[in-house]
């Protein structure tokens, strides 16, 4: 695999809609990471509203670079994947990536709160964990990620990058209604199922290797893991709805996979449906 760097509208296919007005307009994504520093390819006028569930600030920053990086996948004018969606920046990861529990679960309350007032139809989670008690599946992070998904919002997760260990993937990941995007050029981190009867985990993959994405100060990094594989679902998925603004996150989860097509020799508990095929996802609903 080449270690070029992979822009992500141009290696999903999004240019080709955003050209023809298919930019997730009127579609709001919230982004639960490490914040977003301010950047000249994402409008303040997109950014609905920033909630720090860390360190109760007001004003918009990123001490991290990882939320910027996820938020720039999916949101940025140029470089993302839907360059007119609007943002909701929940604050949830310290300056050292690091969160808790109890602080996940105060943002998901939140967002069950406020998520008609700002139209949220999508969540991205591009975190995950891994003790004891997150590796079941009914764990509490998890019964409150079914509260959202309980309420039609769209929830995509990473699977993680501890694989290619089979069972690997970590929670909210592991949560049976969830997005579940692993990475498929990143075989070597990658985490993979568990594979249940009628359940796969992940349920689809996208790029996720070597992402050029935004960070603080203006510019532009290059990083890798499935947390830069879930942006371009959450993109896709508010592309889809500007389209079909009525389907359901069941439908919209459906139509993901159908589109779906398969990685040649990468195990199927790595990869679920496999690559969403954009214009399969979307020319269909036109």
């Amino acid at each position: 695999m080449s270690a070029a760097s992979k822009i992500p509208a141009l290696v999903s296919g999004a240019v080709s809609f955003h050209e023809q007005g298919i930019t997730g307009k009127e579609v709001t994504i919230a982004i639960m990471d490490s914040g977003l520093a301010p950047h000249k390819e994402i409008e303040n006028k997109r950014i609905l509203t920033f909630e720090d569930f860390v360190s109760d600030r007001k004003i918009l920053y990123d001490d991290y670079s990882h939320g910027t990086h996820v938020a720039g996948i999916a949101a940025a004018k140029k470089i993302g994947i839907a360059p007119d969606c609007n943002l909701v920046i929940l604050k949830v990861l310290d300056n050292r990536g690091n969160s808790e529990t109890d602080l996940l679960i105060h943002a998901i309350k939140w967002i069950l709160s406020h998520h008609i007032m700002y139209n949220i139809r999508i969540v991205n989670i591009s975190i995950g964990g891994n003790s004891e008690e997150l590796r079941h599946e009914n764990n509490r992070l998890n019964v409150w990620i079914k509260k959202l998904w309980d309420q039609d919002i769209i929830v995509c997760c990473s699977a993680g990058n501890n694989g290619p260990t089979p069972g690997s993937i970590s929670a909210p990941g592991n949560c049976r209604e969830v997005i579940t995007v692993g990475s498929y050029d990143g075989q070597h981190f990658s985490s993979a199922g568990p594979l249940r009867p009628y359940i796969t985990k992940p349920e689809l993959v996208a790029p996720g290797y070597h992402i050029l994405s935004l960070k603080p100060n203006e510019g532009y990094t290059v990083k890798s893991g499935t947390s830069m594989s879930v942006p371009f679902i959450s993109g896709y998925c508010a592309l889809l709805l500007q389209i079909r603004p009525h389907f359901s996150n069941d439908e919209v989860k459906m139509h993901l996979m159908d589109s779906a097509y398969n990685v040649p020799y990468l195990p199927y508990n790595m990869q679920g449906a496999g690559i969403v095929n954009l214009d399969r996802l979307l020319t269909t609903q036109i």
